[in-house]
This record gives structure tokens, sequence and C-alpha cells, in this order.
């Protein structure tokens, strides 16, 4: 479902992007953690290459690998006008099953992707399968939303996310709001695009939703140490700021596959 989603959202993900508050913060964090490891990097999820072609341009080769045909299209464009074609392999995977040609030094699943498998199940299947996929002394890291009261009050709301000129030329405004069930710990993101016309006048509306899910910080603790990682780091924010389940916006976890494993 998420590769379909994907498929209908990826006209829109530049914008998605570019408005949302965490991206300008994990950007510098990912690249600098691509950039420091000694030996293949793998990006899943790897979207539109907003982070593996910055990375790229660092000199640094990356392997990503999504579900949706969509946008690896937009991630291949984006390397080609960078320059940095050559520094990229892309692969359509899924996280629960994708094949490396050989194990990474670091597997990086960022910008709260987890979330796009939408049960406690599926993600442990993919944690034990990217373990599997990490050598001996390589780390993953990803992160996940920090759910809190307010930010659920926040999400439930309707929010004017953006208003942009499409490559068509006409004026457009993003909405976005989200149906949340607590207990499952999954929401449906619902946005809409209002094209106008000269006068303000709405031309078209269109939907695009996606199905997303979070973990708490204890459960992905667990999750982790399930597949058998050890955890390193566990971050709330992209600065390097020590979670806190008072302070954080995010939790970011840094794990280790051990030497002797």
């Amino acid at each position: 479902m998420g590769a379909l989603e994907y498929e209908r959202f990826a006209d829109i993900y530049g914008v998605w992007t570019a408005t949302a508050g965490s991206t300008h913060a994990n950007l510098p964090f990912y690249v600098e953690a691509y950039v420091a490891a000694e030996g293949p990097v793998v990006e899943l999820g790897v979207g539109d290459g907003r982070i593996a072609v910055e990375a790229a341009r660092r000199g640094r080769h990356v392997i990503g690998v999504d579900l949706s045909p969509a946008m690896l299209a937009l991630c291949r464009a984006r390397a080609t006008a960078a320059g940095v074609l050559d520094r990229l392999t892309l692969l359509p995977g899924d996280f629960r099953t994708f094949v490396l040609p050989e194990p990474a030094a670091l597997i990086a699943l960022p910008y709260h992707s987890i979330g796009h498998l939408t049960s406690l199940d599926a993600k442990r299947d993919a944690i034990r399968h990217i373990y599997s996929q990490v050598r001996p002394g390589g780390r993953f890291i990803f992160d996940d939303f920090l759910m809190t009261p307010a930010r659920l009050d926040h999400m439930r709301q309707v929010q004017l996310r953006a208003e942009y000129d499409t490559p068509e030329g006409q004026h457009a405004l993003l909405w976005v709001t989200s149906l949340v069930d607590e207990r499952a710990q999954t929401m449906r993101v619902v946005t809409w695009e209002d094209l106008l016309d000269d006068d303000g006048v709405m031309l078209r509306r269109r939907y695009r939703p996606l199905s997303l899910s979070w973990t708490t910080p204890a459960q992905a603790a667990s999750l982790l140490a399930d597949a058998g990682f050890t955890v390193e780091r566990c971050l709330g924010a992209f600065d390097g700021t020590p979670f806190s389940a008072d302070t954080a916006g995010e939790h970011i976890w840094i794990a280790r596959k051990d030497a002797a494993s």
C-alpha cells in the first residue's frame, strides 16, 4: 500500500519535505553519518534522494532502496541534475526483503520512514532483516515520531501546509490533517491540493492519503534488542541532545551489530 500511495504523492513530495521542520534538522545529521561510515552505506526509503544525493556530493557512494518507482525516478533525476548519479545505486525493494551485494557498514532509515510499516510485527521483521544485512561492527540508524498528546492534537487539526505554484504555473494550496488511532498507533495522513485560477477560484482538488504509524521509545528499544542490535545512543534531537521524554521531539536510535555476531 505504501508504494501505491507514494506513486500518487511523488509530485508533491518536494513541497511536503521542504515545509517539514524535521527535514532541515535531519539532513546534516544523516549526511555526516553517511560520510563518516567506513564501508558501504545504505539508505532505506531513499525517496527523492534529498539526503543521499547530498552525501554523494560529499563523495560518498550510497545504495538507495525504495519500493516506489516514482520516488526512485525522482531520486535518479535529482542525482543526475547534481552530477552524482554514478555515486548512487538504486534498488527497488521492501525494508523486509531487500538484498545487498555485500553487508553494509551503515544502514539508515530516516524521516520516520519505519512508520510506513504499520504493525509492530512488520517492524520486527524489517529490523531483523536489516540486522542480517549489516556487517559485524556495522550500524543501523533510524528515527521515529515521539508522540505526545500535544503532537497528536496538532496532527488532528486542519493545517495549511504550503502555498506554491505548480510546474504548470497554477497556484496551489496544500492542506493536511490526520485521522489518528491512538490504540493502534497508526494514522491516516490526508493531504489535499487545491488548484486555483487567477481569481482564487478553485479549479480542482486532489486528495493524497498516506498510511503511517509510530513506535514508543520502549517499543523501539525492544525491537532493536530482539533483532540482536546493541543500542549505542538514543537521541532526542538531531543536534545530538540525549533523549529525554520531557524535552525530545524525536527518538533517534544509533545501534550496532556487535563484531562477534
